[in-house]
C-alpha cells in the first residue's frame, strides 16, 4: 500500500511539472534540466523535435553566431514542419553549393531582440523582412501563417519558440 501511494506521488508530481511547463517543456520531456544556463544552440541542438532546424543551422555555420551574445526570440520549426516543404526542397538546401540561400531562409525565423504578445505586430526578423505577430494579449499565437506550438523556452541568450511551418521569406524573383 505504502509503494502504491509514493508511485501515485511521484506520478502526479511529475504530471504537476509537465502541466506547469515551468517556461521550458515542450514536447513530452524536458529539454534540459535549467536551459537559462544554456545558449540557444545548445537548447536547438539538444532538443529532438528541432534537430532538422538545429542541422541546417550547423551546415550553414550560423551555430556561431547563436553562440554568441544576444538577446534573440527563435521561431525553430518542428521536424515535422520540414516534412511538410515541397520533395527535394530540404536536400537542395542542406547541399554545401546552396549555403547562401540556406541562411537568409534560417535568419528569417530569428529575431535580433526579444519579442512577446505585447510586442508590435509587425517585427523585423534577422533577414531584414517583417513578419506579422498574432498573441491573444498572454502568449503568442502566430508568426505569420505558422502556429507557435511549443515554448517559451528562456536560455540565457534567447527565447524559442517552436512553429510548425517553414517561414519562407520573399526572395522577390
Amino acid at each position: 500500500m505504502r509503494k502504491q501511494h509514493l508511485a501515485a506521488w511521484t506520478t502526479l508530481a511529475v504530471l504537476m511539472l509537465g502541466l506547469t511547463g515551468c517556461g521550458y517543456f515542450i514536447s513530452s520531456t524536458a529539454v534540459l534540466s535549467n536551459p537559462q544556463n544554456y545558449s540557444s544552440w545548445r537548447v536547438l541542438k539538444d532538443e529532438p523535435q528541432t534537430s532538422t532546424f538545429a542541422s541546417l543551422i550547423k551546415s550553414s555555420g550560423l551555430e556561431y553566431a547563436l553562440k554568441t551574445a544576444g538577446n534573440y526570440t527563435i521561431f525553430a520549426p518542428t521536424n515535422a514542419a520540414f516534412k511538410q516543404l515541397p520533395k527535394g526542397t530540404l536536400s537542395q538546401l542542406t547541399k554545401s553549393s546552396n549555403r547562401n540561400e540556406l541562411r537568409p531562409l534560417l535568419w528569417h525565423h530569428i529575431a535580433l531582440f526579444q519579442i512577446n504578445a505585447s510586442s508590435a505586430p509587425m517585427q523585423n526578423m534577422g533577414d531584414g523582412q517583417k513578419v506579422t505577430i498574432s498573441s491573444n494579449g498572454q502568449k503568442l499565437l502566430m508568426i505569420d501563417n505558422a502556429k507557435i506550438v511549443g515554448g517559451p523556452i528562456y536560455t540565457h541568450d534567447a527565447t524559442i519558440y517552436m512553429i510548425n511551418k517553414v517561414l519562407i521569406p520573399f526572395t522577390g524573383k
